[in-house]
């Protein structure tokens, strides 16, 4: 399939423009709480205001272990439909914890009031709103030298596409995205490939 690579104003990320965002925010000084927020969109495909609304307990259970699978729920989400989010792949694992350790220097023992905080603190140790949250984004692109086409929506696109680019079923695509119909899923992201139509007829065989 092919994927169009700039829907509703938001480029797609390839894998060397991923690599230079986070490079660059392992240099800045709240390169834990970046590098976080960028695994969020791109690995798990969030939106902005879904990531500004994570609470600890959405992801850790007591003595901040990290959950392997965890629901978005769906007061969250832009069309009040909960998602699962599979926190098994290890990057994104890795740098959720590396920011936890950060959460862990203002509240070391977990305790039941702790758990509805916001996981991703704001500059004033509150909870980001999403138009603050999406020029921060905006920021970390344009200082690896990404232009305007790409936003906090980037990294949401970039995690469905590369879902479909992979082969993974549609369905399975449109569960993990949170759209409301698999029809979003295939309007949206899936396209026909000439080259790929000419070579299945191509090699087609009679049994």
């Amino acid at each position: 399939m092919n994927i169009n690579p700039r829907q509703g104003q938001a480029e797609i990320l390839t894998q060397d423009q991923i690599k230079r965002v986070i490079n660059y925010q392992k240099n800045t000084r709240h390169s834990a709480r970046n590098i976080c927020l960028i695994h969020l969109s791109i690995f798990l495909g969030c939106r902005v205001g879904e990531i500004a609304k994570l609470t600890i307990g959405d992801l850790f259970v007591e003595g901040w272990k990290l959950k392997e699978e965890a629901v978005l729920r769906k007061e969250y989400c832009k069309n009040n439909k909960s998602r699962p989010l599979y926190l098994t792949y290890i990057p994104l694992r890795k740098a959720i914890e590396d920011y936890a350790n950060v959460r862990r220097q203002e509240c070391q023992e977990l305790k039941p009031k702790d758990m509805k905080k916001p996981f991703i603190l704001s500059q004033k140790k509150g909870r980001w709103n999403a138009a603050a949250l999406q020029q921060l984004y905006k920021k970390m692109y344009s200082q690896v030298g990404l232009g305007e086409m790409f936003s906090s929506h980037s990294g949401r696109r970039t995690f469905i596409s590369n879902l479909i680019s992979a082969g993974v079923d549609l369905k399975s695509v449109s569960t993990l995205a949170g759209h409301s119909h698999i029809s979003t899923t295939l309007d949206i992201y899936a396209k026909s490939n000439p080259i790929q139509m000419a070579n299945i007829c191509k090699n087609i065989t009679i049994q």
